[in-house]
């Protein structure tokens, strides 16, 4: 999958020419400038038989143009959890799209950080190497505090007919690893809003979540895979740097959730992570892609920027499964809980 964190700056054009529909096709870099954090995604418009079909970060995105004119509707979900619709409506001038994103959709509070009526654009993606490269991997140890806002959080996914038949029996309430105390493993530990530390060897980084208290080793010495390691929630990790960046490819991961919505993750599935730096070295960026074609038609992709902070304290996790079997022995559920063991790992 190809990638951007580099935002392109905005500039002037003349009067718009009325556009083709070709003119839409190709991969795009979404900016939305928000007060906090500007989001930041990958726009990919194709054409399927005599239709024009649009991905937001490896998701489904519902699309009308109509000359220069194009509407993007791209689902999420907030910090609170809940769930609304990004509409982002714009013009096509030259080659580079911009205009303004509504949230609809919502409840009360949902659209958050005051998205509504913020500028986008979107200009054609260019992989092009960092600025600042990451020359030694050293350069990344340290504490990172998460900052708001960059990733869309595109809320679903093209999923293959025998994941769909799977999540249309998902039950949050009685599945989701993470309500018994359980690691949601590798895909949702990276991205999720709390800090983690990172510890360079000469062979390995150690990363520190403070999410459930995992931690990973990252090899990154070109050892050869053991002969037999056990799948995991975190899986097996070696890293390398590739173009200034630090390439870290993940496997033998054990059966889990794609974050709250519950779409699977299978044991054969693939994470890549991509991490730069920026030039005064205090901002981590991440773009995580996941490769699980059991499951999904294209890999969905997620975002994350911290930033160093290394008097920061990593707190204990502290979870209680307790109090999740109790409340399902208190309302007679504990039976229905059992029947469904098949479907977790």
């Amino acid at each position: 999958m190809r990638r951007f964190f580099t935002l392109l700056s905005l500039f002037a054009f003349g009067s718009p020419v009325l556009a083709d529909d070709a003119d839409f096709i190709g991969a795009w870099v979404l900016d939305v400038q928000i007060p906090a954090e500007p989001l930041v995604g990958l726009l990919e418009i194709e054409r399927k038989g005599d239709d024009l079909i649009a991905w937001v970060e490896g998701g489904p995105a519902p699309m009308t143009i109509e000359g220069n004119h194009i509407e993007v509707f791209v689902d999420a979900r907030d910090r609170q959890g809940y769930l609304f619709q990004r509409k982002l409506s714009g013009e096509l001038v030259g080659r580079m799209m911009r205009g303004t994103l509504t949230s609809i959709d919502v409840v009360e509070s949902a659209a958050e950080f005051g998205e509504d009526g913020s500028t986008w654009s979107a200009n054609p993606y260019v992989d092009e190497p960092p600025a600042e490269a990451i020359k030694d991997i050293e350069q990344i140890a340290g504490t990172w505090a998460p900052l708001r806002g960059v990733d869309f959080r595109k809320w679903t996914m093209a999923l293959t007919p025998e994941a769909k038949e799977w999540h249309s029996g998902y039950d949050a309430r009685m599945d989701e690893p993470q309500k018994r105390c359980i690691s949601p493993g590798l895909y949702a530990a990276v991205t999720w809003s709390f800090p983690f530390e990172i510890i360079a060897t000469d062979n390995k980084l150690v990363m520190l979540y403070e999410a459930f208290n995992l931690s990973r080793r990252v090899f990154t010495d070109d050892r050869e895979d053991p002969d037999f390691f056990p799948n995991s929630s975190m899986g097996y990790s070696k890293g390398r740097l590739e173009n200034g960046e630090l390439v870290i490819e993940t496997n033998l991961l054990t059966q889990t959730t794609r974050d709250f919505n519950g779409e699977p993750i299978s044991e054969n599935a693939r994470t890549v992570e991509r991490y730069r730096l920026s030039d005064n070295g205090n901002r981590l960026s991440l773009v995580l892609t996941l490769h699980d074609p059991e499951n999904y038609l294209r890999p969905p992709i997620r975002r994350r920027v911290w930033t160093r902070q290394d008097d920061a304290v990593i707190y204990p996790f502290e979870c209680d499964p307790d109090s999740f079997f109790r409340q399902l022995y208190n309302e007679g559920r504990m039976q229905e809980y059992i029947d469904r063991t098949p479907r977790r790992p």
